[in-house]
C-alpha cells in the first residue's frame, strides 16, 4: 500500500534542503518507489512530502536520506501515512 512521508522542519533555513541534494547525490534522486516529491515554504520554515509505493521502500530510503539530513544539518523525523486517493495530471483518481 502507498504511503505518504511528511518531513516539518520549522525554524530551518531551506538552504539545508538544498544541502541534503549536495551531499546525497545521485542516490537522493535515483528512487523508483518514490512517487512524488514536493517541498513548500511554509511560514516558519518548510516541509517535504514524498508518496511511496510501499512503507518498506521509504524503510529502504532511510539508509540513504539519514545519512544526507545529518550532515545537511537536519533532524529529519517523518510523519507516515497511508495514501487514500490520488488524482493524475490527466484527470485519472486511483483509491488504495
Amino acid at each position: 500500500m502507498p504511503i505518504v512521508a511528511v518531513f516539518e522542519f520549522p525554524g530551518e533555513d531551506v538552504a539545508k534542503y538544498h544541502k541534503v541534494f549536495e551531499v546525497g547525490g545521485a542516490p537522493i534522486l535515483d528512487q523508483p518507489k518514490r512517487l512524488s516529491h514536493i517541498c513548500y515554504l511554509t511560514g516558519t520554515g518548510w516541509t517535504v512530502v514524498d508518496v511511496w509505493e510501499d512503507e518498506a521502500s521509504f524503510a529502504a530510503f532511510g539508509e540513504v536520506i539519514g545519512p544526507a539530513t545529518v550532515q545537511a544539518g537536519l533532524d529529519a523525523k517523518p510523519l507516515v501515512y497511508p495514501l487514500e486517493g490520488t488524482i493524475a495530471a490527466d484527470g485519472t483518481r486511483a483509491t488504495y
